[in-house]
């Protein structure tokens, strides 16, 4: 028999809403987010701009096949459930605007850079891109 005897932690996930018109590039990202490629911080955003942009659902097929919907409610109630006003207002003014509308998840139990993010709150909005990260149940 074994015995883990170090550190033992329950994963979880939290999702967020990506809003974008055209291709958003690295340069792009880190311009948002307000720092300069010389800037200390320049790998963690890069690490973050890779996790947000690297496995995107659209929105109606990410609220389809979400197994915590199993109510299987409307995209407009689920983002009221799960976000909020605020949220569903900034995703249907993004639309008008012609954004494409995708979710994504981020894992606390992967590294240390998507554990922190996973675990905080954020939004981010230039006039391209739109990332309502709000749904931290944390």
């Amino acid at each position: 028999m074994k015995i883990k005897t170090d550190y033992i932690t329950n994963s979880s996930s939290t999702c967020f809403v990506l809003m974008k018109k055209g291709n958003i590039l690295l340069d792009d990202f880190i311009s948002a987010v307000g720092i300069e490629a010389n800037s200390r911080f320049y790998d963690i955003f890069k690490r973050l701009f890779e996790l947000c942009f690297e496995d995107l659902t659209p929105i109606k097929e990410f609220v389809a096949t979400d197994k915590w919907n199993s109510n299987r409610n409307s995209v407009e109630e689920y983002i009221k459930n799960i976000f909020s006003e605020e949220t569903l207002k900034r995703i249907k003014d993004a639309e008008k605007k012609g954004f494409n509308i995708y979710m994504g998840r981020l894992y606390s139990d992967n590294d240390v850079i998507e554990s922190y993010f996973c675990t905080s709150d954020f939004v981010i909005e230039t006039p391209n891109l739109i990332i309502d990260a709000t749904n931290d149940g944390w």
